[in-house]
């Protein structure tokens, strides 16, 4: 757990309230006074920083297909965004003889 103490800006509904956001990573714990720690309220203030931290951390991703193959023995490789065309050329190349090792494999890249 490594706390982190930040001020808070003017448009905060806390600020002039307390001194500090305590927080443990990007989460926040409690508030800092003067007169000691003081629980999150329920308010706005809570529910804007979870929406920033949900958003943050909710990353977009998409498929990337890697056809793996040989050619007469030579290993070669494509990528594909779409499935359909992976399937398409999938089909083709498993009836092509001098075609081997057909291997598919999916990543999921940031969009």
């Amino acid at each position: 757990m490594q706390l982190s103490y930040q001020k808070l800006g003017n448009d905060h509904p806390m600020y002039g309230k307390v001194e500090f956001l305590v927080a443990d990573g990007m989460t926040p714990i409690c508030y800092k006074t003067k007169d000691g720690y003081m629980p999150l309220e329920e308010g706005a203030s809570a529910a804007q920083v979870q929406t920033q931290q949900a958003s943050s951390a909710e990353v977009e991703t998409k498929p990337l297909y890697v056809l793996s193959f040989k050619i007469n023995g030579e290993a070669e490789e494509m990528t594909f965004t779409s499935k359909k065309k992976l399937d398409k050329t999938v089909e083709e190349f498993s009836q092509k003889g001098f075609i081997t090792d057909l291997k598919t494999t999916v990543y999921q890249t940031v969009a």
